[in-house]
This record gives C-alpha cells, structure tokens and sequence, in this order.
C-alpha cells in the first residue's frame, strides 16, 4: 500500500476509534454529544480534548450520586445563612421519614428512634427559623434543597426499617459534613450557632454508629462498604432484637 493511503488508513481508523469513546460518552453524558458534532472538522487530539471538557466531574462520582440520594443539599457552606436556610429542609425531610417510623414500624427501637429523631429534630427547626427571622430580617429564606432519601411512605415492617436506616445514613452524614464545614471554617456570624452545629454533628454522628449496628444485627448489612447508601434489600431475617439505642444528649 502506497505511503500516502496507509496514512490515509490509519486516520480513517483513529476517527472512528475516537467517534466511538465521543458516542459513548455522549451516553454517558445524557446524549449532549454526538460523535459527528464532535469529530468533524477536529483531530483526534482536539475530539479528545473536547470530550473531556464536555464531562461534568459528577458525571462519573459514584460516591456523588449514591443509590438512595435523590439530589439533596450543596455540599459547601459559604455563611452562617446558607447553614440555616438549607438545614431546615434537610431536617424537615428527616422528620417527615421519621414519622413514618412511629406508624409503620414493628421494632420497638425504631419508633423510639423515629420519635427522638421528630423531638430534636422539630426543635432545631424552631430555632433556626428564630435566628433567620431575627438576624436576616426580609432575607429570602427560600432553599434550593432536593430531597435524599427517596419516598418511604409505601414501605411496612421489615422493608421500612432497611430502606430507613440505609437512606438515613447518607442523610445524617450530609448534616455532620455541613455543620464541621461551618464549624471549621468559622463562618458563624453569632456565637451561639457554633454549639448548635457542633451538638448536631455530634449527635448525628452517633446516631449513624446505631443504625451502622442495626444493619448489621438485623439485616446482615456492612454499611462501611456501601450498605449505607439506600436501594438494597439485606439477606438478614430481619428478626434480631438488635442493640438497644443510646438517646444522645442534646446540648442547650
């Protein structure tokens, strides 16, 4: 073969290696690329290029996206206001799935711990509402919060309890994150919502310890290796009487 066709061969090969890896990203990327759009007129290198521009990072983070997580809040937390005025949904999402515990639950320690949850939970709402109307008076206290945990409501017994536990941790460690990123990164405006971020983190965080147990003793669910994260069903029987839950000490 002449010098100039084997040339010719070998591009005709590379553009259709690379109008494949752009057609599959394309899908990846929820078809906002077509592989045409994005090889003609351009080289190899300069599709190559693009097609990496074209991809969101949370396009390909597992760990963003979760199983149970349906949106859920920002992850960064530039002020005090952003604390609160995102805080209260995510609470509020918390209690609603907590009230289902109470109803339809058949584990004595899961209505207590719904119960607990809509208790603290309802009270640190009232509070941040308090602190917004006082100290962001005419501020638009509207959030852009998505719900996490997905829809409970049809859940009964053994299917709720699982699908609870495992949504709610994910859930819980969104809270914990948002309150060290205000805590640590001193945006508090007032003193006193740095006890309050803390006493949330730190009650949160031993309330993810209980229900990393319960999957374990009653569902068979390592919840450290992904168990945490929703959209399971666990081999367990779902029978154990599972540790008794330690109420957490809420901070005044």
């Amino acid at each position: 073969m002449p010098r100039s066709c084997s040339a010719a061969h070998m591009m005709q090969k590379s553009t259709i290696r690379v109008a494949g890896i752009a057609a599959a990203v394309g899908l990846l990327a929820g078809g906002a690329l077509s592989a045409a759009a994005l090889t003609s007129g351009s080289s190899p290198t300069e599709t190559i290029k693009l097609i990496a521009q074209s991809v969101s990072p949370r396009d390909n983070d597992a760990a963003y996206r979760g199983h149970g997580m349906r949106g859920g809040m920002a992850s960064m937390v530039s002020s005090e206001f952003d604390y609160l005025v995102d805080m209260i949904p995510h609470h509020q999402e918390a209690i609603d799935n907590a009230q289902l515990l109470i109803e339809h639950s058949n584990r004595e320690q899961m209505r207590e711990f719904g119960a607990s949850i809509v208790e603290t939970q309802s009270a640190e709402i009232e509070q941040m509402e308090a602190w917004l109307a006082e100290r962001y008076p005419g501020q638009d206290t509207r959030s852009d919060y998505e719900p996490m945990m997905g829809d409970l409501s049809e859940l009964r017994g053994d299917e709720l309890d699982q699908e609870f536990l495992q949504t709610m941790i994910p859930h819980h460690k969104m809270a914990v994150k948002m309150s060290q990123q205000l805590v640590r990164g001193s945006l508090a405006e007032n003193e006193d919502v740095v006890p309050f971020a803390e006493n949330i983190r730190d009650v949160q965080r031993n309330e993810i310890r209980q229900m990393r147990a319960w999957l374990a003793d009653w569902f068979d669910i390592d919840s450290h290796h992904g168990g945490g994260m929703g959209m399971g069903r666990g081999s367990g029987s779902g029978k154990g009487g599972g540790p008794q839950m330690q109420a957490p000490t809420t901070q005044t």
